[in-house]
């Protein structure tokens, strides 16, 4: 094998990406534990979780609307929505464009809860960020900024 000038970069690209790698797991394991626990605590599985984040964020929609985000059956979406309803966390509310149609909302306590969950998070960042000086704060927010950025401009090329 025959060494390139690159080839010294390229080794020291590789241990920094298995670094990295390293790292994202070990937040990532973080993260899914705490969101484990405010599942279990609102005692609905991770899909559940999710209707209700996207029910709070994008507002109302039709359970076929969900249906196709969550690309599964409308009858699949109906026994989900029943389920978040009996814990009071969705709702069924009539349709604001067309009152023959039924919408889904989050109601005030899936509102609340995910913003209890949200301040659980906020708990999470603040830690990593204490352990930095602030100008070293201030590097890595701008440093996530351009991959987050980088991410969704290669994600709507694909899309």
């Amino acid at each position: 094998m025959t060494r390139t000038a690159n080839y010294p970069m390229t080794v020291a690209m590789d241990n920094r990406a298995d670094e990295l790698s390293r790292f994202i797991e070990q937040l990532t394991t973080r993260f899914k534990e705490t969101e484990r626990l405010f599942a279990s605590r609102l005692e609905v599985s991770d899909r559940e979780l999710v209707l209700l984040r996207t029910l709070v964020a994008d507002g109302p929609m039709i359970t076929k609307e969900l249906g196709g985000r969550f690309r599964v059956p409308v009858s699949t979406m109906t026994g989900l929505v029943d389920r978040m309803e009996q814990k009071g966390l969705v709702r069924r509310v009539p349709g604001r464009r067309d009152r023959r149609s039924i919408e889904l909302e989050a109601t005030p306590a899936g509102a609340l809860a995910l913003r209890e969950h949200a301040r659980g998070i906020a708990a999470i960042a603040r830690g990593m960020l204490e352990a930095l000086p602030e100008r070293d704060q201030q590097a890595l927010i701008t440093i996530l900024r351009r991959v987050v950025s980088r991410l969704d401009a290669a994600e709507r090329r694909t899309a």
